[in-house]
């Protein structure tokens, strides 16, 4: 129970303007940061904070035993639930957002849109309340594995891993957009590799925190907060980056970046600078995934080609085509069945 990015992933960013100038690492030569953090790292007090609430019963019912993990909105402990005797994780909400109106609202839509969906690979909500000191908490069940993100960068999958996470990956966002349900935010940070008791691994969606519910017209626009663009700059479609309206299509083109980013080990756009990347992002065109892995099955690159296409009308017409587009006869195009991978 020691790894600090086991559910509480970074936020999504908050986008300004193009002409922004911020720096922003480059995804390929970013690592996870240390378990300990410096006291000069924003973090460093909210750790604190979140470390001085273990051993409280949160909600008259959660025993909260240890931290796993600390980020920017909230903080997500091991938790025992003295009513069930049962292992849970709590998310917690920090002190210092929990009477913003908007971060409150946030967090309850993350749970409504999780525990409405009812599908293997979205993460379960279990309950969702306020302790009587104000603090906001929801728990979620208590998975044992790693992020994607955490694979990628120690670079412990094999091509048939990578086609079966996008296969999982994809039957949940299905089930999310029959629900009209778009994630906005998937990124490997958000896919959890989960071990299963029989020694399986299951594909678990998480933070659904922007989660957009679609209009009857098949559109959303992008939602902004105090005119910020929310999301995650490398993953954000050409229509996200330009503020336009959005579709599941948002969905599917991020996900076409993290396979690309898993198979490629960078993603498809990259830069330092914010203003570029998002300029990249919208107006240039995606690097064939053949030609960065020249020895992959055509099948495969061409369908995370297809899924990175700048028209949303050329991109894959839902998460189930793009699933089947990663199938051949039935079976994973790398032909390896997930359930007997050795992990």
């Amino acid at each position: 129970m020691t790894d600090d990015r086991r559910y509480d992933s970074e936020a999504p960013t908050l986008i300004e303007p193009v002409s922004d100038v911020r720096e922003v690492k480059p995804v390929a030569a970013t690592r996870p940061p240390p378990a300990v953090v410096a006291d000069d790292d924003p973090l460093a007090s909210l750790r604190r904070q979140a470390e001085a609430r273990i051993g409280r019963i949160m909600g008259g019912r959660y025993h909260l035993r240890s931290l796993l993990g600390t980020g920017s909105a909230g903080a997500v402990y091991f938790a025992v639930d003295v009513r069930a005797g049962t292992e849970v994780a709590l998310k917690v909400l920090h002190d210092r957002l929990r009477h913003r109106e908007e971060h409150v609202h946030r967090f309850g839509r993350e749970a409504k849109a999780a525990s409405s969906i009812g599908h293997s690979s979205i993460v379960n909500v279990i309950d969702v309340g306020r302790d009587p000191d104000g603090s906001v908490y929801m728990a979620l069940e208590l998975l044992e594995g790693e992020s994607l993100y955490e694979a990628i960068d120690r670079r412990g999958l094999s091509v048939s891993d990578i086609v079966e996470i996008g296969r999982q990956l994809l039957s949940g966002l299905a089930a999310a957009h029959a629900r009209g349900i778009i994630h906005r935010d998937i990124k490997p940070e958000n896919v959890f590799l989960a071990r299963e008791p029989s020694g399986a691994t299951r594909v678990k969606i998480l933070d659904f925190g922007i989660a957009k519910y679609l209009q009857r017209d098949g559109g959303a626009s992008f939602s902004t907060m105090d005119g910020l663009l929310i999301g995650t700059p490398h993953y954000m479609s050409p229509e996200v980056c330009t503020g336009g309206e959005i579709d599941e299509h948002a969905d599917l083109w991020a996900v076409a970046v993290v396979l690309f980013h898993a198979l490629a080990d960078e993603p498809p756009f990259d830069d330092s600078n914010l203003g570029r990347l998002l300029m990249k992002v919208a107006s240039g065109q995606a690097p064939s995934l053949a030609e960065r892995r020249p020895d992959l099955p055509a099948a495969l690159t061409a369908a995370v080609d297809r899924g990175l296409a700048r028209d949303r009308a050329s991109r894959w017409p839902s998460a189930d085509a793009f699933a089947q587009a990663l199938t051949v006869g039935g079976a994973p195009i790398a032909g390896l069945d997930w359930d007997d991978l050795d992990g």
